[in-house]
């Protein structure tokens, strides 16, 4: 197997661990010469920085395992989705990773037509799934309770925001879990502000979240948690104009485009969690459901990340804060503190 190349370094140590651990070092790096494993976007190319993580899972998983990577961008509707799903078949798909919600309606049917293929779903998953498909759950909860724990400690006022998207059962458990984790240090703490913007593109509709989020500055809350993916842009936005309140990002690292308006995130790695799912597949398994969270580094807080010296946060001016929240999550870690 080739070296792991150092932007890689952490990734690859996992991924080797995994393989030596079960056995198959030597025949994955054989078996996977002339595999090609295909990412199809939901929607044309844009610069949805979450998205992009599929192309960069599967170049990460190519150079570790001498794969093929291709990255497929669909057209946005149904009829364009599963026509890039069957043109990566008909290109000898070993390996199909989708991201997106908009593929839930399609998992039921096309990996049933081609049962020789494996496909990876990112936080989507139907009841029964086919025995070719993969479902990678994130366990989003345990970074968003750290990153109730860095709202409370660092409000003046008390008021505390949640915007998200759309509210689901997925959606809500990490909102409940930022909420306990704020409670865990700030029982008085006002959470009252949880809204949902809903409507028909809950994760890409910024002039609903600066609105939201105006409301919730009016009414004194001087710390938002941004959590509904390209609408979070909104929030930014109504931020703009107040010296007093901030915000933490979601999915990825936000604080570079929001000129200190943004002072964390709580991040989701899915290019680490498709490595992870393809060293797994490689070396025989035949899961349909996985989860990762921080022990695999799946999901984390920018600010306690190994990069977070590189990310234009504002939360690494505040060492304590920065501490505490290293505690939980090493508490976290070791299952000495459950997140529910």
């Amino acid at each position: 197997m080739r070296v792991c190349i150092d932007k890689y370094k952490f990734i690859c140590t996992i991924l080797l661990f995994i393989a030596a651990s079960t056995g198959f070092t030597a025949r994955l790096a054989f078996a996977a010469e002339a595999q090609k494993i295909f990412y199809v976007r939901p929607v044309p190319d844009n610069d949805d920085p979450y998205l992009q993580q599929g192309s960069d899972g599967i170049k990460q998983a190519a150079q570790m395992y001498q794969m093929q990577a291709t990255t497929l961008a669909s057209q946005a509707d149904r009829a364009g989705r599963q026509k890039q799903l069957e043109n990566a078949i008909r290109l000898g798909a070993n390996i199909i990773v989708m991201i997106g919600y908009e593929f839930r309606e399609l998992l039921d049917t096309v990996p049933r037509t081609a049962p020789h293929v494996r496909f990876v779903m990112l936080e989507q998953c139907i009841s029964n799934p086919p025995p070719n498909l993969l479902c990678i759950s994130f366990r989003e909860s345990e970074a968003s309770y750290l990153a109730g724990m860095e709202a409370a400690l660092i409000s003046v006022s008390g008021k505390i925001g949640v915007i998200g998207a759309v509210k689901t059962a997925l959606k809500q458990k990490p909102v409940d879990a930022f909420i306990a984790g704020a409670r865990s240090v700030r029982p008085d703490a006002d959470l009252s502000h949880i809204v949902w913007i809903e409507g028909s593109q809950p994760f890409n509709d910024a002039a609903r979240a600066e609105a939201l989020a105006k409301s919730m500055l009016a009414d004194g809350v001087d710390m938002i948690y941004a959590a509904a993916g390209s609408s979070n842009y909104g929030v930014f936005k109504a931020l703009a104009g107040n010296s007093k309140a901030r915000a933490i990002g979601s999915y990825v690292n936000q604080c570079p485009r929001t000129a200190g308006r943004v002072i964390d995130n709580m991040q989701v790695h899915g290019d680490t969690a498709i490595s992870l799912a393809v060293a797994a597949i490689l070396a025989g398994s035949t899961a349909t459901r996985i989860d990762y969270g921080l022990k695999e580094g799946a999901v984390s807080l920018t600010g306690i990340s190994t990069d977070a010296a590189y990310s234009d946060c504002d939360i690494l001016r505040q060492w304590p804060v920065l501490q505490k929240l290293r505690e939980a999550s090493q508490a976290i870690i070791k299952g000495k503190l459950k997140v529910e």
